[in-house]
């Protein structure tokens, strides 16, 4: 853009857009000010390529266009409508945005409505979680008695240590050392609280418990 497209835009469009966009529907958390720094993107954008094909318009022109650009959904950075974020596929309700806050259920239980992120929040293991096990199983194993890969693997699928030996064809007696072998390299390995640090959940999870229970203790105090 010309140094005298950027005096235009800012000294003729600029004080036409700030008159005219407050009194433009905004979605979402878009405010005025926003929608007024968007739309001296989009007539930047418009004077940049009329400016490329030799074409000259007056401010008026500019300035009513792009704000016909914003009413319609369009702004600097998209003006698709196949984007559900897209603030024109908003205005034409195909669709919405909405707190994990919003009331999306009713739990009779507990008499307290369900937010949409309660909803949505799986209960699965969390992967991170699940991953970093992984890493940390194959750390160890990786690095100590070859054996004990197959009485974890064993463990894993609910059999005992005699059936690891007898799988190898030892006996009993080898099988309860091979155990407190292991035991005392995984506490030397991961440290003492290993046990306790595995049964913890993933910290996000706290906040939606705590949640729950704050809802089931209101609901225990109506009802009593």
């Amino acid at each position: 853009m010309s140094p005298k497209a950027g005096f235009v835009l800012l000294d003729q469009i600029e004080p036409r857009l700030r008159a005219t966009v407050p009194y433009i529907r905004g979605v979402g958390a878009e405010d005025a000010e926003e929608l007024l720094q968007d739309a001296l993107a989009v007539a930047a954008k418009m004077l940049h390529d009329l400016e490329e094909r030799g074409k000259e318009v007056t401010p008026g022109n500019i300035a009513y266009y792009t704000i016909l650009h914003m009413r319609s959904g369009r702004r600097s950075y998209s003006a698709g409508r196949t984007d559900v974020m897209n603030a024109g596929t908003q205005l034409d309700s195909n669709s919405m945005v909405l707190s994990f806050e919003e009331p999306a259920g009713y739990d009779p239980e507990t008499d307290e409505e369900i937010p949409l992120g309660d909803m949505l929040a799986g209960s699965d293991d969390d992967p991170a979680g699940a991953a970093a096990r992984v890493m940390d199983w194959e750390d160890f194993l990786d690095t100590h008695n070859p054996r004990y890969e197959a009485m974890v693997c064993d463990f894993a699928q609910g059999k005992r240590a005699k059936d690891t030996a007898a799988r190898f064809g030892f006996s009993n007696s080898w099988a309860h050392d091979l155990k407190e072998n292991l035991a005392e390299d995984l506490r030397e390995h991961f440290g003492a609280d290993a046990i306790a640090d595995s049964v913890q959940g993933p910290s996000w999870r706290g906040n939606i418990t705590v949640d729950h229970e704050k809802a089931a203790c209101r609901a225990e105090r109506r009802r009593g």
